[in-house]
């Protein structure tokens, strides 16, 4: 007991112990810390799922500035080792490929953008800005 006393009294008298109580303890006081300890909230996130009919891909991430459909799309492409192939012509997106399925008109099943479960127009996703805590549904019906 009395060699526990000793060591936590040798300790007291450190001054880098003291030095890092007080990085530490002005590192919680400003919030320096708070990152570390708090994950990003679900009203900073947004939900997206792909279905591809036979199998689904779900991505989840922060929102990021204003971020529009298309936007989180290809972050989760990216993020996801997902091919995703588009074109803007004349303001208008035009889905050229998703992993392997290509958007011809010669398939008998189209790419459908959902916002919440509300249909919108695939050829305005780059418009359409997102909010916090959206989910984006994409489906070849």
């Amino acid at each position: 007991m009395v060699k526990k006393s000793l060591k936590v009294k040798n300790l007291l008298k450190n001054r880098d112990f003291w030095a890092v109580v007080l990085i530490i303890v002005v590192g919680f006081y400003t919030g320096f810390f708070r990152d570390l300890f708090v994950a990003p909230s679900k009203a900073d996130m947004a939900y997206l799922e792909i279905d591809f009919g036979n199998k689904k891909r779900a991505f989840e991430g922060e929102l990021i500035g204003e971020m529009s459909i298309l936007d989180a799309v290809l972050a989760s492409s990216r993020a996801g080792d997902l091919e995703f192939k588009y074109a803007l012509i004349d303001d208008q997106t035009d889905i050229l490929k998703v992993n392997g399925y290509v958007e011809d008109g010669l398939n008998e099943k189209t790419l459908n953008f959902y916002l919440n479960g509300e249909k919108i127009k695939t050829s305005e996703i780059h418009k359409i800005k997102i909010k916090s805590g959206d989910d984006i549904l994409v489906r070849f019906e």
